[in-house]
């Protein structure tokens, strides 16, 4: 992909693989590119169905570590670099889950309601900063032959080219 996006636009386009839900290297990405991440955008989640009878405090530990945690240490890495030049924007993908529970997908709906409280409380803090936090809460099964995909990038293009005076911390698609 990233290839293909240097190819497309001209642009320096870089792919790394890290896991979400190792603090480290998170860190180590932050450490390398901090200084010139003008967007982050967060989407990693554990999508498994497990009530909770199924669950092991290892497996609701994991789950909460991809999706809250990692999402945390993410923003923490990255925002202050953004902080000391007064801007850039962090985007977080959230879910219907956040908005509509399910006792099938107890984890991700408790990872995709703390994706929505995390930006709805540091906008205040970071916006005061010049950094644009907001999440995009899909709620609905995304569908390509829809054009789902799309749409939502346009609701990411949409936030990131919000005027400052005009930042808000959620938009919903679905």
């Amino acid at each position: 992909m990233a290839h293909e996006i240097c190819k497309r636009t001209g642009m320096d386009a870089k792919a790394r693989v890290l896991d979400a839900a190792v603090s480290d290297q998170i860190h180590a990405l932050a450490e390398e590119y901090g200084k010139d991440i003008q967007v982050l955008h967060y989407n990693a989640a554990v999508l498994r169905p497990q009530f909770l009878e199924q669950s092991t405090p290892e497996s609701l530990a994991g789950d909460i570590q991809v999706d809250i945690t990692g999402a945390l240490v993410a923003v923490r890495a990255i925002a202050p670099f953004m902080r000391q030049r007064r801007s850039g924007s962090i985007f977080l993908t959230g879910g219907g889950l956040a908005l509509f529970p399910s006792s099938e997908f107890l984890t991700l709906s408790i990872g995709k309601a703390g994706i929505r409280c995390m930006c709805q409380a540091l906008f205040p803090e970071l916006a005061k900063d010049g950094v644009h936090i907001a999440s995009i809460t899909v709620k609905k099964v995304v569908q390509a032959s829809e054009g789902d995909p799309q749409r939502i990038a346009d609701l990411f293009w949409k936030l990131q080219q919000q005027p400052r005076r005009a930042w808000t911390w959620e938009e919903t698609y679905g």
